[in-house]
């Protein structure tokens, strides 16, 4: 797998017929995520992750330079929500977000599980009611966030038994769970294989708490602001990688809603 090795900032212009006459005159994209795997993770103090020749691939194929950033999720979502030509993923589609970008296209389908630590006693969980005696632990701005506020889960406060913990991004997350400081996270299989994989741990220290009645669906989008001609030109060619295949082999590993 193709690995990107700067840390803060990949700026990004692949293809070899940009020069800097093209740069000084075209767009340049601002392409936004987080550290979250499986899609984009640290590796060896390398990027990598699926999404990134796949990102590649469709802005060399739409002729549109760009830089990448890694960001805690809050900062790219305000990013893709207030500023122009900023591509973001992989963002939850939902009904409350739906007129706030221009969605690109979709890259996976994944089932959410409350995982938890093997050996802890962590009570058993049968029903959303019995989830919310857990100490949870999720990720600010996260869909997951959302969805759990919606069905009645409320933060955590010193005299509550149970409530939701959140965390910068999904490194912190998990090591708050490995430490005993929550009780259970709110995450995909592959996510949590990724992890396991990528942080050399043995994933059979984890379980599965609850299967959560969510499945995300996630995406490529673009800010509000971005010029349609712009996403039209990404949702063609998009659509190109989808017909060639290159869009099932970056990501049907990775489907398991």
């Amino acid at each position: 797998m193709k690995k990107w090795t700067q840390r803060l900032l990949l700026s990004v212009c692949w293809w070899s017929a940009c020069s800097m006459a093209q740069a000084a005159t075209a767009t340049t994209f601002r392409v936004v995520t987080e550290d979250a795997p499986p899609f984009t993770y640290w590796h060896d103090g390398e990027l990598a992750g699926p999404v990134l020749p796949f990102v590649d691939k469709l802005m060399q194929a739409a002729g549109l330079p760009y830089t990448h950033h890694v960001y805690p999720w809050a900062r790219s979502l305000a990013l893709a929500q207030h500023a122009p030509n900023v591509l973001i993923y992989a963002l939850a589609r939902t009904p409350e977000r739906e007129a706030s970008f221009h969605w690109i296209g979709e890259l996976v389908d994944m089932r959410i599980y409350l995982y938890g630590m093997v050996g802890r006693k962590t009570p058993q969980v049968d029903s959303l009611a019995q989830a919310r005696q857990l100490r949870i632990g999720v990720i600010n701005k996260d869909i997951r966030l959302d969805w759990l506020k919606a069905n009645g889960f409320s933060e955590l406060s010193p005299t509550s038994v149970g409530g939701l913990d959140l965390s910068e991004n999904s490194e912190v997350n998990m090591l708050k769970l490995r430490r005993g400081m929550v009780d259970a996270v709110p995450v995909s299989r592959i996510a949590m294989q990724t992890y396991c994989r990528q942080s050399k741990l043995d994933c059979g220290q984890f379980r599965q708490l609850y299967p959560l009645p969510m499945t995300m669906s996630l995406y490529l989008a673009a800010s509000k602001k971005t010029s349609y001609e712009y996403v039209n030109t990404l949702r063609y060619h998009y659509r190109k990688l989808v017909q060639d295949g290159s869009h099932h082999q970056a990501f049907s590993r990775l489907n398991d809603g």
